[in-house]
């Protein structure tokens, strides 16, 4: 048996997939939202028994493998080591070799560093002032081994020393950013180089699967030598500060669970809340939100609820982050915190737990919190402030994904402004909408498939329905047999199916789906069997033998009515040309077609 062979047979795809985007049983299958696309209705489907996964939205689909190339960003041999870490496969030698890359080289050598950080602070005397500041914090010991948070002392090259006895080389320890190079410095004495981190509490930074790609370091004591408050790693060929977010490799189940994330400033604000009891908080490590972390929290969350700082800079990153959320098409809110009660989530669940569990609980809608914040800072009854007003407002209603949405709001600022709607609405147009752009299509996810549900034909869309329906009840095909007629599926993919289904069906007084299947099986191709019986049916999420009948025999009328629709149509053409010519045989021929139907 094959590696991936191996890997499917132990891993359940629904779970997988699970966990990115919440599905729901639909009949022999499972459907939820795609997440690699904006939609409302969902066109995504997962087959648990042929382990496979398609959308009918944007055509995309695949194996277990390709699902995990297309959402994480990775090549073939990392999904597919990713995947038997979680499966518990020894790859064979040949794919084994990868493990010797520099890639997982400096991965090791970070786990190295977390686990040399973490043993510093819960066990040495030289620890002592770090333990002191997160006791001072509030912090628990069960956080800490938890969140494996740790302490770099105030040493030039202690870390460096230490994983180079464990054998580790100089150029990779400095590739993983815990290093830094001075100028001549002599790789094979060891000399001239020195630690990034010294005299800092450590975070470590994980990807969504746990594993640690960098740290963010914060000063015990701030000193015009000390760099800075807090130091991160640099950009790595694992770290890369703008793809990840802090802590989501524990919240990401309670962020699914609740349908919300909700996003802190930093590293504390993330402790203090995961102690305080709420899962699902996550933080952008002080950095403001980039596309690439704003994509990340969608895949498990259609809501975002943000905490920033409630000075100048602190608004303006969380504005910036904002707009980029609301692009995507998610639902933003903005958590208030009440005065006197600190200036971010850490601070003010140390001083009243309940009063942040309320703040969060009653987060207004971002465009709600805006409107009031820009009202309340400028004089709505003045032409030049109300000029001013409408410039900022215009600027984010512009952004909003939904033309209805941005419709809403225009008018609840015409209102607000005592303002005709249409001078608003020729405001909006002189600056364009930022545009999204859409997903670009990565190694891994197979190229859009024919078979969709969205933007087709009436008689397209029935056709799918019958033999989606059929394939997945072929004990109903005899039934009905005799009311298929070959003219359903004229100039179509469906001819060659409705074809092979006769003829099975005639050679065995049935149907089987797996004979059926192996006729439109090619390699490296989606079949078009399995597609149809993965296809969503409407609304219905569970398909039951009597409603499939009743359905089919329903679908069976309409396409014999949309069938003799478009033949009529064709006729009446006919008919139009031949009495233009004054064809009179050709007008009677028509006419007597024309009768029949």
């Amino acid at each position: 048996m094959t590696d991936t062979q191996s890997i499917k047979d132990r891993l359940d795809i629904i779970q997988i997939v699970g966990e990115y985007t919440k599905l729901k049983k639909s009949g022999a299958n499972w459907k939820g939202n795609c997440p690699f696309h904006h939609e409302k209705t969902p066109s995504f489907m997962v087959h648990p028994e042929r382990q496979f996964w398609h959308c009918f939205g944007c055509g995309k689909g695949g194996d277990v493998f390709s699902f995990i190339q297309e959402i994480e960003g990775l090549q073939f041999v990392e999904a597919l080591k990713l995947l038997a870490q979680r499966a518990g496969v020894q790859l064979t030698n040949s794919v084994s070799e990868v493990n010797q890359s520099q890639r997982n080289r400096i991965l090791e050598i970070i786990s190295s560093a977390t686990n040399f950080f973490h043993h510093i602070l819960m066990e040495l005397p030289a620890a002592e002032p770090a333990r002191a500041y997160l006791k001072n914090r509030e912090l628990k010991t069960e956080t800490i081994r938890q969140w494996r948070v740790g302490f770099a002392p105030e040493q030039w090259d202690l870390l460096t020393k230490y994983l180079l006895k464990k054998g580790y080389g100089i150029d990779d320890i400095i590739a993983a950013g815990l290093t830094v190079k001075r100028e001549g410095a002599d790789a094979s004495s060891g000399r001239g180089f020195y630690d990034r981190f010294r005299g800092r509490v450590m975070f470590p930074i994980s990807d969504p699967h746990g594993t640690v790609v960098g740290f963010t370091g914060r000063v015990l004591v701030e000193t015009e030598k000390s760099g800075g408050k807090y130091v991160n790693t640099p950009q790595t060929i694992v770290y890369d500060k703008s793809r990840v977010v802090y802590g989501l490799h524990n919240a990401k189940q309670e962020i699914k669970t609740k349908d919300l994330a909700i996003l802190v400033e930093g590293q504390m604000d993330v402790l203090a809340c995961h102690e305080a009891g709420m899962k699902n908080v996550v933080a952008a490590s002080g950095t403001a939100l980039t596309p690439e972390q704003i994509k990340l929290l969608k895949r498990y969350t259609h809501t975002v609820a943000m905490a920033f700082d409630a000075d100048t800079a602190g608004q303006k990153a969380g504005e910036r982050g904002i707009a980029l959320a609301l692009q995507e098409g998610l639902t933003v809110k903005v958590i208030v915190i009440p005065p006197g009660l600190g200036k971010d989530a850490d601070e003010c669940i140390r001083k009243n737990p309940a009063a942040w569990f309320k703040a969060v609980a009653e987060a207004p809608g971002f465009m709600d919190w805006y409107f009031e914040q820009t009202f309340k800072n400028y004089n709505s009854t003045d032409s030049r402030s109300k000029q001013t007003i409408a410039e900022i407002l215009l600027n984010q209603i512009r952004n909003l994904s939904y033309s209805i949405e941005r419709e809403d709001w225009l008018k609840k600022l015409s209102d607000r402004l005592g303002l005709d709607a249409s001078i608003l609405r020729e405001e909006i147009k002189k600056a364009p909408r930022l545009s999204v752009t859409a997903p670009t299509q990565k190694h891994g996810a197979k190229d859009a498939s024919p078979i969709q549900t969205k933007n087709v034909s009436t008689l397209e869309m029935l056709r799918q329905e019958l033999w989606s329906l059929i394939l997945q009840f072929p004990a109903q095909y005899g039934a009905v047999v005799n009311s298929i007629k070959p003219e359903f599926f004229a100039g179509t993919p469906y001819a060659a199916l409705y074809e092979a289904a006769q003829k099975l069906y005639t050679s065995n007084s049935s149907l089987n789906l797996d004979a059926i299947r192996e006729e439109f099986a090619h390699p490296g191709e989606e079949n078009m069997v399995d597609l149809l019986s993965l296809r969503p049916y409407r609304d219905a999420m569970e398909l039951t033998e009597s409603f499939a009948m009743s359905e089919i025999k329903q679908l069976i009328d309409r396409i014999t009515q949309e069938v003799r629709r478009d033949h009529r149509k064709l006729l009446e053409q006919a008919l139009r040309l031949a009495e233009e010519k004054g064809d009179n045989a050709a007008v009677q021929e028509v006419m007597v077609k024309l009768q029949g139907l």
